[in-house]
């Protein structure tokens, strides 16, 4: 039992990366919970997911409008393009007391994901990559494989391919307007064997954090390593 004295840690909001949802955290909220931390999961909009705007700026104000109906401090913690949006959606906060970017964009004003991602190489294939139809990108299961889902299991993959749902080009494209990691601490946490985006692209993004961790994984260690992971974002929050 925590004692009357201590401080309470802040509730952990976990933001997920483009083409998921809530879902994707789903090993290791259960996890987090044990470990002593107020979890909770959101879902951004997009086709699939729910109603609102599905780009950056969308989801940033969905965001800010979750952390305004929380009480009591809060550590974001993005994945992937989930980076982008709590960079946006922090800026002004008053309750975020923590950001945690897990192989994210942590973007300076004026940076899109794209520009940011300049140091991922291009599969060699371009049926690995995201394809665009129309105003929406699209990722096949053997993209999602590729490029999400090193070290998983093929039940793990068979599973998180089957629930991806298209994701606006707007998320991509559209700089951020805000970059709240200049007033708020934060720490990145570089995944080793990412090629969804590069190490080479985190570390370049990292420098800009309060603190910097490291993981073995490919770009899902939610799923690949939970365990690990849960340690790591647990030292995070308490470091807040």
């Amino acid at each position: 039992m925590r004692s009357t004295t201590e401080k309470a840690l802040p509730t952990l909001v976990l933001v997920h990366g483009a083409w998921h949802g809530a879902w994707a955290w789903d090993p290791v909220v259960p996890l987090l919970t044990e470990a002593g931390l107020s979890v909770r999961a959101v879902q951004l909009s997009g086709l699939g997911r729910g109603p609102g705007r599905h780009d950056l700026a969308g989801h940033a104000a969905f965001l800010r409008s979750e952390l305004a109906a929380l009480d009591g401090p809060v550590t974001l913690c993005g994945h992937s393009y989930g980076g982008a949006v709590i960079t946006e959606a922090a800026a002004g906060a008053p309750n975020v007391a923590s950001l945690i970017y897990l192989t994210a964009f942590l973007l300076e004003a004026g940076e899109s994901c794209a520009d940011a991602n300049a140091l991922t190489p291009a599969p060699a294939d371009p049926a690995l990559g995201p394809t665009a139809e129309g105003d929406y990108l699209h990722v096949s299961e053997a993209a999602a494989r590729h490029l999400f889902y090193g070290g998983c299991s093929p039940e793990q993959v068979a599973a998180a391919t089957g629930r991806l749902t298209p994701e606006h080009i707007g998320t991509v494209t559209a700089p951020a307007t805000r970059a709240a990691w200049h007033e708020i601490p934060s720490t990145y946490i570089v995944c080793a064997r990412d090629v969804a985006l590069s190490p080479q692209a985190q570390r370049a993004m990292a420098g800009r954090a309060t603190r910097r961790a490291e993981i073995g994984s490919a770009h899902s260690p939610m799923l690949s390593h939970p365990r690990e992971l849960t340690a790591l974002l647990t030292e995070a929050v308490r470091y807040a």
